[in-house]
Protein backbone atom coordinates (compact mmCIF):
# COMPACT_ATOMS: atom_id res chain seq x y z
CA UNK A 1 0.00 0.00 0.00
CA UNK A 2 1.79 3.54 -1.28
CA UNK A 3 -0.48 6.43 0.53
CA UNK A 4 -0.04 10.34 0.05
CA UNK A 5 0.06 12.32 3.26
CA UNK A 6 -0.22 16.59 2.89
CA UNK A 7 -0.45 19.20 5.75
CA UNK A 8 -0.85 22.80 4.73
CA UNK A 9 -3.20 24.05 7.42
CA UNK A 10 -0.07 26.72 8.84
CA UNK A 11 3.20 28.46 7.34
CA UNK A 12 5.05 25.24 7.45
CA UNK A 13 3.50 22.40 5.18
CA UNK A 14 4.96 18.93 4.64
CA UNK A 15 3.98 16.16 2.20
CA UNK A 16 5.00 12.52 2.98
CA UNK A 17 5.06 9.13 1.59
CA UNK A 18 4.19 5.87 3.57
CA UNK A 19 4.98 2.32 1.54
CA UNK A 20 3.72 -0.93 3.18
CA UNK A 21 2.31 0.95 7.13
CA UNK A 22 6.49 2.01 6.60
CA UNK A 23 7.31 6.20 6.25
CA UNK A 24 9.37 6.13 3.17
CA UNK A 25 9.61 9.80 2.88
CA UNK A 26 8.70 13.13 4.04
CA UNK A 27 9.25 16.64 2.68
CA UNK A 28 8.92 20.03 4.98
CA UNK A 29 8.82 23.21 3.59
CA UNK A 30 8.13 27.11 4.35
CA UNK A 31 4.93 27.57 2.25
CA UNK A 32 3.94 31.09 3.48
CA UNK A 33 2.86 32.97 -0.10
CA UNK A 34 4.22 29.94 -2.46
CA UNK A 35 1.90 26.73 -1.08
CA UNK A 36 0.17 27.20 -4.85
CA UNK A 37 3.58 27.48 -7.06
CA UNK A 38 4.93 24.50 -4.38
CA UNK A 39 2.85 21.88 -2.96
CA UNK A 40 2.70 19.88 -5.98
CA UNK A 41 6.27 20.16 -7.59
CA UNK A 42 6.81 18.71 -4.08
CA UNK A 43 4.25 16.30 -4.52
CA UNK A 44 5.45 15.02 -7.93
CA UNK A 45 8.93 14.90 -6.44
CA UNK A 46 8.69 12.89 -3.30
CA UNK A 47 6.58 10.39 -5.27
CA UNK A 48 9.55 10.18 -8.05
CA UNK A 49 6.36 11.23 -10.75
CA UNK A 50 4.83 7.69 -10.18
CA UNK A 51 1.58 8.65 -9.51
CA UNK A 52 0.54 5.02 -8.02
CA UNK A 53 -1.22 5.73 -5.15
CA UNK A 54 -3.47 3.73 -2.90
CA UNK A 55 -4.97 6.70 -1.07
CA UNK A 56 -4.35 10.29 -0.03
CA UNK A 57 -4.95 11.81 3.65
CA UNK A 58 -4.99 15.43 4.08
CA UNK A 59 -4.93 17.63 7.18
CA UNK A 60 -8.26 19.33 7.59
CA UNK A 61 -8.45 22.34 9.54
CA UNK A 62 -8.74 24.47 11.76
CA UNK A 63 -5.83 26.41 10.50
CA UNK A 64 -4.96 28.91 7.81
CA UNK A 65 -8.16 29.21 5.28
CA UNK A 66 -6.13 29.49 2.05
CA UNK A 67 -4.10 26.83 3.24
CA UNK A 68 -6.34 24.53 4.19
CA UNK A 69 -8.35 25.02 0.50
CA UNK A 70 -5.27 24.70 -1.45
CA UNK A 71 -4.38 21.16 0.56
CA UNK A 72 -7.77 20.02 0.50
CA UNK A 73 -8.47 20.69 -3.04
CA UNK A 74 -5.05 19.06 -4.32
CA UNK A 75 -6.02 15.95 -2.19
CA UNK A 76 -9.55 15.36 -4.19
CA UNK A 77 -8.13 16.25 -7.72
CA UNK A 78 -5.39 13.68 -7.11
CA UNK A 79 -8.26 11.12 -5.77
CA UNK A 80 -10.67 11.66 -7.92
CA UNK A 81 -8.21 11.68 -11.05
CA UNK A 82 -6.31 8.54 -9.64
CA UNK A 83 -9.58 7.30 -8.20
CA UNK A 84 -8.39 6.91 -4.53
CA UNK A 85 -9.67 7.28 -1.45
CA UNK A 86 -9.22 10.27 -0.14
CA UNK A 87 -9.61 11.32 3.94
CA UNK A 88 -9.03 14.11 6.07
CA UNK A 89 -7.55 14.29 9.30
CA UNK A 90 -8.24 17.19 11.62
CA UNK A 91 -4.75 19.12 12.75
CA UNK A 92 -5.31 19.35 16.16
CA UNK A 93 -4.71 15.73 16.70
CA UNK A 94 -2.15 15.98 13.93
CA UNK A 95 -0.46 18.83 16.42
CA UNK A 96 -1.09 17.28 19.40
CA UNK A 97 0.77 13.92 17.92
CA UNK A 98 3.25 15.96 15.88
CA UNK A 99 4.86 17.33 19.32
CA UNK A 100 6.47 13.35 20.32
CA UNK A 101 4.76 13.12 23.66
CA UNK A 102 4.46 9.69 24.59
CA UNK A 103 1.96 10.06 27.15
CA UNK A 104 0.58 13.56 27.94
CA UNK A 105 -2.57 16.05 27.76
CA UNK A 106 -1.83 18.27 25.07
CA UNK A 107 -3.32 21.60 24.75
CA UNK A 108 -3.40 22.82 21.01
CA UNK A 109 -3.71 26.25 20.21
CA UNK A 110 -4.17 27.66 17.14
CA UNK A 111 -4.50 31.38 15.95
CA UNK A 112 -7.83 32.59 15.08
CA UNK A 113 -8.92 36.15 15.03
CA UNK A 114 -7.90 39.12 16.81
CA UNK A 115 -8.25 38.67 20.49
CA UNK A 116 -9.33 34.87 19.80
CA UNK A 117 -7.68 30.86 18.88
CA UNK A 118 -8.55 27.70 18.60
CA UNK A 119 -8.10 25.59 20.95
CA UNK A 120 -8.57 21.75 22.05
CA UNK A 121 -7.24 19.78 24.78
CA UNK A 122 -5.69 15.79 23.11
CA UNK A 123 -4.87 12.94 24.95
CA UNK A 124 -1.97 11.73 23.57
CA UNK A 125 -0.57 7.80 24.29
CA UNK A 126 1.79 6.30 22.09
CA UNK A 127 0.43 6.45 18.75
CA UNK A 128 -3.38 7.11 19.42
CA UNK A 129 -4.94 10.90 20.48
CA UNK A 130 -8.31 11.39 22.42
CA UNK A 131 -10.35 14.79 22.35
CA UNK A 132 -10.18 15.89 26.20
CA UNK A 133 -11.67 19.60 25.70
CA UNK A 134 -13.34 19.71 22.39
CA UNK A 135 -11.71 22.36 20.02
CA UNK A 136 -13.32 25.81 19.94
CA UNK A 137 -13.14 29.17 19.60
CA UNK A 138 -11.71 30.68 22.94
CA UNK A 139 -10.70 34.20 23.95
CA UNK A 140 -6.98 35.17 24.60
CA UNK A 141 -8.75 36.13 28.21
CA UNK A 142 -10.55 32.52 28.61
CA UNK A 143 -7.85 30.97 27.62
CA UNK A 144 -5.72 29.61 30.82
CA UNK A 145 -8.46 28.43 32.37
CA UNK A 146 -9.59 25.80 29.84
CA UNK A 147 -5.75 24.84 29.56
CA UNK A 148 -4.27 24.95 32.74
CA UNK A 149 -4.23 21.43 33.31
CA UNK A 150 -2.38 20.69 30.25
CA UNK A 151 0.94 18.92 30.34
CA UNK A 152 2.43 20.53 27.29
CA UNK A 153 1.22 23.52 24.79
CA UNK A 154 1.28 23.58 21.07
CA UNK A 155 0.17 25.95 18.20
CA UNK A 156 1.14 28.95 16.83
CA UNK A 157 -2.02 30.91 19.00
CA UNK A 158 0.16 31.11 22.72
CA UNK A 159 2.23 33.69 22.16
CA UNK A 160 -0.24 36.35 21.19
CA UNK A 161 -2.86 35.46 23.62
CA UNK A 162 0.00 35.44 26.48
CA UNK A 163 0.41 39.21 26.53
CA UNK A 164 -3.60 39.05 27.21
CA UNK A 165 -2.73 36.49 30.48
CA UNK A 166 0.68 36.47 32.13
CA UNK A 167 -0.19 33.11 33.57
CA UNK A 168 0.00 31.84 30.02
CA UNK A 169 3.58 32.23 30.14
CA UNK A 170 4.14 29.47 32.77
CA UNK A 171 3.27 26.26 30.69
CA UNK A 172 5.02 24.39 29.39
CA UNK A 173 5.61 25.01 25.31
CA UNK A 174 6.74 22.52 22.95
CA UNK A 175 9.50 24.22 21.30
CA UNK A 176 10.08 24.20 17.11
CA UNK A 177 10.81 22.18 15.31
CA UNK A 178 8.06 19.74 16.91
CA UNK A 179 5.51 22.54 16.93
CA UNK A 180 4.10 22.14 13.68
CA UNK A 181 1.66 19.52 12.58
CA UNK A 182 3.54 16.97 10.41
CA UNK A 183 2.19 14.97 6.86
CA UNK A 184 3.56 11.90 8.05
CA UNK A 185 1.24 12.04 11.42
CA UNK A 186 -1.68 13.15 9.18
CA UNK A 187 -0.89 9.48 7.89
CA UNK A 188 -0.34 7.73 10.92
CA UNK A 189 -3.89 9.23 12.18
CA UNK A 190 -6.15 8.38 9.13
CA UNK A 191 -9.17 6.22 9.15
CA UNK A 192 -9.47 4.71 5.37
CA UNK A 193 -12.55 3.52 3.40
CA UNK A 194 -12.49 0.28 1.72
CA UNK A 195 -12.68 1.85 -1.70
CA UNK A 196 -12.78 4.96 -3.54
CA UNK A 197 -16.11 6.68 -3.57
CA UNK A 198 -16.39 9.85 -5.72
CA UNK A 199 -19.48 11.18 -3.45
CA UNK A 200 -17.24 10.52 -0.51
CA UNK A 201 -14.04 12.72 -1.99
CA UNK A 202 -16.64 15.78 -2.86
CA UNK A 203 -18.10 15.61 0.46
CA UNK A 204 -15.14 16.44 1.93
CA UNK A 205 -14.38 20.23 3.16
CA UNK A 206 -11.82 21.82 5.10
CA UNK A 207 -13.14 22.42 9.16
CA UNK A 208 -12.36 26.13 9.35
CA UNK A 209 -14.25 26.68 13.29
CA UNK A 210 -14.26 30.25 12.44
CA UNK A 211 -16.09 31.97 9.22
CA UNK A 212 -13.63 33.50 7.11
CA UNK A 213 -13.58 37.32 6.92
CA UNK A 214 -15.28 37.62 3.25
CA UNK A 215 -18.05 35.39 5.05
CA UNK A 216 -17.90 37.72 8.19
CA UNK A 217 -17.57 40.72 6.58
CA UNK A 218 -20.40 40.18 3.81
CA UNK A 219 -21.98 37.52 4.01
CA UNK A 220 -20.61 35.48 1.22
CA UNK A 221 -21.06 31.68 2.04
CA UNK A 222 -18.29 29.24 1.10
CA UNK A 223 -18.34 25.64 0.52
Amino acid sequence: MRRLGLETSDDTSSVAVVCDGRLHAEDSFCSRLVLCDELMPRILRILDSDLSLDGIAVSSGPGSFTGLRIGVTTAKALGHALEVPVVGVPTQPVLALSCGAEAANVAVVQKARVGYVCAGVHAVKGDTVAEQVPVQLVAHEQLYEMIRNADLVTGNGLAEAAGSDQRLGELEVVAPPDDVARASVVLKLAQWPQRYSFEQVAALRPQYILQSQAERTHGIRID
